[in-house]
């Protein structure tokens, strides 16, 4: 019975030290600064997460304020979308009227004018910012590494 107890009790011990949280030195920044966690990366429209390797497919839009560069993505891989996105793609123009099948990743940046921009001219007296048309906001676009279909597009260097 002794020896029974004895192995529990070192099981239980060992089970303890597994699960209890490492003491590790908490990282610094160059000089001995504390370091700040990034901030959470924008979501992805199109995948899991921005710069995932991925194949879309889709058409061209035609209609509305868009350029000869916007898909109206209806597939990620094999999975139909119940909704279409709409998304630029950066380093590609799109044929009319014909569908495309890319593979690249997403990615994206900020448009619009930043308040910073915004507020320092209001702290200077100047009404003349020169706000952009869109408003500031993260705006997602797809890089293309290979396009597929239809055969003979030019993909840009980005």
């Amino acid at each position: 019975m002794k020896r029974w107890t004895f192995s529990l009790v070192w099981t239980a011990a060992i089970a303890c030290l597994i699960a209890m949280p490492r003491a590790t030195a908490e990282p610094t920044a160059p000089g001995g600064g504390k370091v700040i966690a990034a901030p959470p990366m924008p979501p992805a429209k199109l995948g899991t997460y921005l710069g995932e390797y991925l194949t879309v497919e889709g058409v061209r839009a035609e209609v509305g304020k868009v350029g000869k560069q916007t898909l109206i993505v209806d597939k990620v891989g094999s999975k139909k979308l119940d909704r279409p996105i709409h998304m630029w793609v950066q380093n590609l123009e799109l044929p009319s009227e014909k569908r495309c099948v890319l593979k690249g990743y997403e990615l994206g940046e900020m448009i619009g004018t930043p308040p910073a921009v915004i507020a320092a001219a209001k702290e200077q007296g100047r009404t003349d910012v020169g706000e952009s048309q869109a408003a500031w906001q993260w705006r997602s676009y797809f890089v293309v590494l290979i396009a597929v279909e239809p055969k003979g597009l030019e993909v840009r260097e980005k």
